[in-house]
């Protein structure tokens, strides 16, 4: 190849014309490692050159390929390859190999210079009224133990609610009860009975629940500018001591089947140490019934359903849900009887042993079909009211309000048709597993049909059921099944 067509012609410094090492045979030249930011410069032999260089194939007419202007380092590889061209024997050239830098290499990318963090931002202040602060550092764990703390369990208990209603309208027809007089309210809540009363003219009211909702009543009342009035006081009435004697206690006392976890112990022991002789409590009557009836649906969705899941038996989980009382809202055209009062007391003479019941039993046939369970719903009245005023479960009485309490459900293990010529009676125990505890409860009911009342030749319910704060163990399951058994005692 023609010398000429490799001569590079040097203008002020840089060498123009031909290309950069055309024309140089790279295995024989050095390589000089470099890593961008950081050059260095390292001299290799010819072989291993060889090993890590490859000489680029470039095409097309030599003379046309023009050399752009270089640095100081390409320049000095020109001038090697002129030397050997000229003198025929390979010089020691050096050749700059740019390598990408490693990310991982935080010394080539982090700049030298110290960065100053930003400071912290500092977390604005939140405000909590001093009458909130011990409930508000309640978890859910407190909650799980002190429900009536929660604010769910607040705005349940009083939004659209029957009884908050009945409330409202004994104290306003009845002003006379609570104009200059000292009221006493037990499970204030939010204090919205107590309110109710010191705007009706009350001269003092005294608000008390053991839950911690307490905190939230004492705010309420300050915020309606009643502090002057109504007073707060947290814990159980044996604990507290009052200021003095009240004119009349208002208390939601009721439960579920009107006893169970019901308040009532509360009220009976403020009535005994507070209350004046001939002050009132609101409501002061309550009645607890008892009715057949064919809830046939019910029992299939709570009950029955488990004899049979996606195919597979799961009876042993049907036994749990008939060991137990459900809570439903049920309607009157499924009742089969009339309705059998069971209790009946008068809470300003009602004595602990009077709310234990142990009694006879008589269901009168009021429509034929399948008896699927027994029912127990309670009524409330207020005795001093001037305007006759009554609170109702009865689940044929239908209001446009929501109700705490629904229809008390036990469902016996295997139904059976109750005949409008035959009579039914049998014996009911309810009372607690504790004295003095309503929040464990039993119910044992024994049934019999007959031809007449004296005449009880067929046994037809022999069960129990437990209301308990825990789920039942296998035991406890185990010992309120029918002792009937499945069918009753008959084939079918």
């Amino acid at each position: 190849m023609d010398s000429a067509n490799w001569e590079c012609f040097h203008k002020n410094g840089v060498f123009v014309g031909g290309t950069r090492g055309r024309g140089v045979c790279c295995d024989k030249l050095p390589i000089i490692a470099k890593n961008v930011g950081d050059p260095t410069e390292q001299n290799v032999t010819n072989k291993s050159a060889k090993n890590v260089a490859e000489p680029k194939k470039i095409r097309g007419n030599l003379d046309d390929q023009k050399i752009p202007k270089q640095n100081g380092n390409a320049n000095g590889r020109l001038i090697n390859q002129r030397n050997q061209r000229e003198t025929g024997k390979p010089n020691e050239a050096r050749i700059s190999v740019s390598r990408t830098p490693n990310p991982y290499n935080a010394s080539h990318s982090r700049p030298k210079t110290l960065v100053r963090s930003t400071p912290r931002i500092p977390t604005p202040p939140r405000y909590v009224p001093q009458e909130l602060k011990e409930v508000d550092r309640m978890t859910s764990a407190d909650f799980r133990h002190d429900y009536g703390a929660h604010l769910d369990n607040m705005r349940t208990r009083q939004k659209g609610q029957q009884h908050m209603l009945f409330f409202q309208s004994a104290i306003h027809q009845n002003r006379h009860l609570f104009k200059g007089h000292t009221i006493l309210v037990l499970c204030c809540g939010t204090a919205t009975l107590a309110l109710m009363a010191a705007k009706m003219g009350a001269k003092r009211v005294y608000a008390v629940d053991y839950s911690k909702v307490t905190c939230y009543a004492e705010l309420v009342v300050r915020e309606n500018r009643y502090e002057s009035i109504i007073k707060v006081f947290h814990g159980r009435m044996k604990d507290l001591k009052l200021p003095g004697k009240v004119d009349g206690i208002i208390c939601n006392w009721m439960g579920h089947c009107l006893l169970y976890e019901s308040e009532i112990v509360e009220v009976l022991e403020a009535r005994d140490r507070w209350l004046k002789k001939g002050g009132f409590i609101l409501p002061d009557l309550g009645s607890l019934y008892l009715v057949a009836s064919e809830e046939h649906m019910l029992k299939n969705d709570r009950c029955n359903w488990w004899r049979s899941v996606y195919g597979f038996n799961m009876n042993a989980m049907r036994r749990y849900a008939l060991a137990e009382p459900r809570y439903a809202k049920t309607t009157g055209e499924k009742l089969l009887t009339l309705a059998h009062r069971i209790l009946s007391i008068d809470l300003k003479k009602a004595k602990i042993e009077d709310l234990f019941i142990d009694r006879n039993i008589r269901l009168k046939v009021n429509r034929e079909g399948y008896l699927e369970c027994f029912l127990l719903f309670f009524d409330v009245e207020f005795s001093s009211s001037h305007i006759p005023i009554k609170m109702s479960c009865n689940p044929c009485i239908r209001l446009p309000y929501k109700s705490l309490w629904l229809q008390t459900v036990l469902f016996v293990e295997q139904p059976f048709i109750m005949r409008s010529n035959l009579h039914y009676t049998g014996n009911l125990k309810f009372k607690p597993l504790k004295p003095n505890n309503f929040k464990e409860m039993e119910i044992r009911i024994e049934f019999y049909e007959g031809l007449e009342y004296d005449d009880l030749c067929t046994r037809r319910v022999a069960k129990r059921w437990l209301m308990l704060e825990h789920f039942q163990t296998f035991s406890e399951v185990e010992s309120c099944q029918d002792e009937q058994g499945e069918n009753g005692g008959h084939d079918f």
